[in-house]
């Protein structure tokens, strides 16, 4: 059976060599096609991050010891026939009191303004009284909040002789300059 193997491959030689010749060939070629190119590596840029741009802090909040306006006491009281509608603190401290439809306004000689805090002594010389407003501010910031107290203070009213002629405390609300 082997002679009559090595028969068949004599006669047929020719084909057999191009039949293996072809199949190795063949292998080569799909060997490469499936390995595909080679890759190159893909080199991508990295998107250059901008550098923070430095914003302007925001402005500091007003407080509420250094905005301009003025505060109307929740209760108006009435001495010597004038009645006290009005405290200004910025530019000038000053009271406001209203007689017969006329103002009158009063600076004070003595006007510590603080942060927090306000003392005020004003002399209202026409009518022969002093007033002290002694206040601490609810919240040291502005507020645009018009209908909330921003302040609460002990007002005393006292003659020429030194007499109480009125103490209270009241809560103020601020308003924007007329």
């Amino acid at each position: 059976m082997l002679q009559r193997l090595w028969a068949i491959i004599r006669g047929r030689r020719r084909a057999l060599i191009i039949g293996v010749v072809v199949l190795v060939l063949g292998g080569i070629a799909a060997v490469l096609l499936l390995s595909g190119p080679a890759s190159v590596p893909v080199a991508t840029e990295q998107p250059k991050v901008a550098a923070p741009v430095d914003e302007p802090p925001p402005s500091p909040r007003p407080l509420q010891s250094e905005i301009q306006g003025y505060y109307e006491p929740n209760y108006q009281f009435t001495v010597s026939d004038r009645r006290f509608t009005r405290l200004t603190l910025r530019p000038e401290a000053s009271l406001t009191f209203a007689r017969y439809g006329t103002k009158q306004e009063v600076g004070c000689a003595d006007a510590r303004i603080g942060q927090t805090a306000v003392f005020l002594r004003c002399d209202l010389e026409s009518a022969g009284i002093t007033v002290t407003i002694d206040g601490r501010f609810a919240s040291r910031y502005a507020s645009n909040r018009l209908d909330m107290p921003v302040m609460s203070a002990v007002i005393t009213v006292t003659n020429t002789r030194g007499e109480v002629v009125y103490r209270a405390r009241d809560s103020f609300s601020w308003h924007t300059p007329d």
